[in-house]
Order: C-alpha cells, then sequence, then structure tokens
C-alpha cells in the first residue's frame, strides 16, 4: 500500500523532463523504487546523491526527495526540497506540482486549531441553565440554520455550534465541499418527545437527520434531544450528535442519489465529532491483533445491522476511512469521493484518486497496510495507557 500511496508523487517526479544519462535513469528508477515500496530513507539518500552529482536528474530527484520527506511528516523540510526542485528544473508541469506541495506542506505545519469539545467549555451554570425547560419555544437563526429549543440559551449557543461544525465538516472531513443551504434544527427535550417528532428515528439515536418535502420544497433537518435520562442537560448532543448527524446530511447532499457505502458514511461521520473517541480505535486495532477483524471487502460493502459485532463495525469503519483521510492529500481525498460518487468500488475509485493504474493485488495491499495502521494506532493509544472498553454504536 506504501506503493501505490507513493506513485502518485513518483508520477510527477517523472512528468516533463528528459531522461539524463543511463546511469542517472537507473539510479532514479531506484529511487523511485524505494519511494513506492516506503523505504523513505533510502528513496531520499539515492535521490540526493543524484541531485547534487547529475545536473540532468537534479529535478527528478528533488522531487523524490521532496516526497519521502513528505511521507515521513517532515513538512519542512519538504518544502526545502521542493524549493530546490524549482530552482533546478523548467518542466511547467513538475514546478505546478512543486507549488501545490508547498502549499500542501506549508498548511500542515500551521499550528492546529484546539479541538475541546463544546461541552467543555461550558460552565457549571451553563449546563444547569440549559438544562431547564420552558413551555415557550425559542427561535435562534445563523447563516445556514433555524434553531428551536425549549431553551433560548440553548438555541443560542446551538445555532453558533451548529455553523462552527459545518465549517470544519466542509473544510477538514470532506475535503472543501460547499453547503449552500439551510437546515432546521429542532431540539425536543425528551426522548419520548423526540421520538414522537422525528420522523423514523428509533428513540434510543437521540439525534437524527432527513430531508423532506414541505409544499413541494426539499426542506433538511436535524432533530436532537435536550436532557439524558436523568433530566440533565445531553452535553453528546452537542459534542457528537449534533456534528454526526450534520456530517450525515452533507455527505448525502453530495452524493445525491448515488449512495454513499455506508463503512464511509459512518467513518466520515464519527470523524466529524468534536472528539476522536479513542475507544474505536483501540477497538479496531485490538481485533486486528487477535484475528478478530471482519475481511477489508466485507466492510466496504457490508451494513451494521449484518455485523457479527456492531460495535466493531463502527471501530473499523472509522479506522478504515480515518486511515484514508490521514494518507491522502485533500485533493486526493475529495477525487477519492467522487469516484466513489460515479460508481467505483472504493478500491478502484482509490486508485483512480492516486492515478495509478489498475493492480489485481491492490485491494490486499489496501488491507495490510490499513491493518498494519490499525495496530500502530493502538499500541500509541496503549502507550498512553487509554483503558479498552467497547465504544457506543456511532448514531447512540
Amino acid at each position: 500500500m506504501a506503493a501505490a500511496f507513493g506513485l502518485l508523487l513518483a508520477g510527477a517526479a517523472g512528468a516533463g523532463l528528459t531522461p539524463g544519462p543511463e546511469a542517472a535513469t537507473r539510479g532514479i528508477q531506484e529511487a523511485l523504487e524505494h519511494l513506492n515500496r516506503g523505504r523513505y530513507g533510502l528513496a531520499e539518500q539515492k535521490a540526493a546523491d543524484l541531485a547534487t552529482s547529475v545536473d540532468r536528474a537534479a529535478g527528478r530527484a528533488w522531487a523524490i526527495v521532496a516526497a519521502a520527506r513528505e511521507r515521513r511528516g517532515e513538512y519542512a523540510d519538504a518544502m526545502r526540497a521542493y524549493r530546490l526542485l524549482l530552482a533546478s528544473c523548467q518542466s511547467a508541469d513538475l514546478r505546478q506540482h512543486a507549488l501545490r506541495r508547498i502549499d500542501a506542506c506549508r498548511w500542515k505545519t500551521q499550528p492546529a486549531p484546539s479541538e475541546t469539545a463544546p461541552s467543555r467549555r461550558l460552565s457549571q451554570a451553563e449546563v444547569a441553565e440549559f438544562a431547564q425547560v420552558s413551555d415557550q419555544t425559542f427561535t435562534e437563526s445563523s447563516e445556514h440554520f433555524i434553531v428551536q429549543a425549549r431553551n433560548p440559551g440553548l438555541a443560542k449557543v446551538l445555532a453558533a455550534q451548529a455553523e462552527g461544525d459545518l465549517r470544519r465538516i466542509c473544510r477538514s472531513v470532506l475535503a472543501g465541499q460547499d453547503y449552500p443551504h439551510s437546515v432546521e434544527i429542532y431540539v425536543w427535550p425528551t426522548a419520548r418527545e423526540y421520538a414522537a417528532n422525528a420522523q423514523d428515528a428509533p428513540e434510543w439515536s437521540g439525534g437524527s437527520y432527513r430531508i423532506e418535502s414541505r409544499d413541494g420544497q426539499q426542506v433538511r433537518r436535524i432533530d436532537l434531544t435536550q436532557l439524558d435520562d436523568r433530566g440533565r442537560l445531553a452535553t453528546v448532543m452537542l459534542d457528537r450528535v449534533l456534528p454526526h448527524e450534520m456530517c450525515h446530511l452533507v455527505v448525502r447532499e453530495f452524493f445525491g442519489d448515488c449512495p454513499c457505502p455506508v463503512f464511509l458514511n459512518e467513518g466520515l461521520a464519527m470523524m466529524a465529532e468534536s472528539e476522536i473517541d479513542p475507544q474505536r480505535t483501540l477497538l479496531a486495532g485490538e481485533a486486528v491483533i487477535a484475528g478478530e477483524a471482519a475481511p477489508l471487502e466485507d466492510l466496504l460493502t457490508g451494513r451494521p445491522q449484518d455485523a457479527v459485532d456492531v460495535h466493531l463495525f463502527y471501530a473499523e469503519s472509522f479506522s478504515f476511512t480515518f486511515f484514508l483521510h490521514r494518507r491522502l492529500t485533500p485533493e486526493q481525498f475529495r477525487e477519492f469521493l467522487q469516484q466513489v460518487k460515479n460508481g467505483c468500488a472504493t478500491a478502484d475509485a482509490l486508485q483512480r484518486a492516486l492515478c495509478v493504474p489498475p493492480e489485481e493485488d491492490f485491494p490486499a495491499q489496501l488491507d495490510a497496510a490499513w491493518q498494519q495502521d490499525a495496530v500502530t494506532e493502538f499500541q500509541i493509544l496503549r502507550s498512553l495507557k487509554v483503558p479498552t472498553t467497547a465504544p457506543a454504536p456511532a448514531d447512540e
């Protein structure tokens, strides 16, 4: 799988340049082979030697050096190599590639925004206040949302939070998807009222979305539950349920009448939650280590209701989707979604997004790379002593 993820950069590295001497050409091919197989240190060393000794090979060689550094997460060093590429190459295609990668690396070196769960920003007094239920319904509007709740403060907070969640989902999770529509958000005080008003939503869900026809127009809505079973503010509504259901809605708009694979739909929605749930990563990694993970082919085409373990289905869906999202550039991930929307199977869509030729063993490579990543992420969390407990299904 490392080979497949390296091939896009490798292909760009070879574009538009006149081949150098025979020895340099062999050296470039050896460096590309190292890059494609994930041997980034060897690829960088071989290419760096060529870049400083063979002028005609310098452009391609610096591209390989930069790609190896970028794949290792060494973004500042990768930018320096891409700038050396610009200084040594006249190929318009390769120069454009270098400029795009410099921008991507610069973005990745920016400090990450604080992803604090909304409920953590509330004082105890606010939590208590937002648990109050009035006889009156209050409406709060924002650019994209019309919130109706039986608590004026909660309605205001939800409108602001929904705008922030939407921006984050469209920019980060879905790689730049636009959302020009308005959404109605209804907050029902109790699970019973939620179940009575959220059409076709199971009572246990606590939140749902739908697109319905009203007076000849499509209306987009999200239904939420204000209080938990103890009568306290359901903070999970802010932290998990609202962004989760919103992501489902945005994904539905993107795919339209084309079905989105369940693993991808749920994986993206779990990624959209305000805080990543480490229990899903732990559960997926533990299943891989124990040899109990579902075959990737079953995950890519399955449904939670058909899974032997619904918790594991959600955990693996999150793990695999998050793996792809981290490995692909935003442009590649967007293209991957578009290819899935066009009807491609997941592996085929991924190969097209990476601009690599079809390979019969690609699904097996993909499965092996994901499982290795799942184990690595599990080991990192275990080293941080995060306890292993089964997470709740994502839509609860």
